[in-house]
């Protein structure tokens, strides 16, 4: 399974992990998991990111990948 990982201060994807099972959000980390058409989006807005020399933002993501939105959101009725 694959998880992007988000900075809760920031709003920042910090990157992906894959890992079988779901890892534990922290206080200052969270895990998104993530299907691959999701990964390919965030790819590409990652590598048009580094150009600038930044991080690709959650908001960013949510706004064209649907399933990202509706995981963020599962995850914060959670909380």
């Amino acid at each position: 399974m694959n998880f992007i990982v988000i900075d809760k201060q920031s709003n920042l994807i910090k990157g992906v992990v894959t890992a079988p099972a779901q890892p534990i959000d922290t206080g200052k980390i969270l895990f998104i998991k993530v299907g691959e058409p999701t990964l390919n989006k965030y790819y590409r807005l990652l590598s048009k990111a580094r150009k600038k020399g930044l991080l690709v933002d959650v908001g960013e993501l949510a706004a064209i990948s649907h399933a990202f939105l509706d995981s963020l959101v599962e995850t914060d009725r959670k909380q």
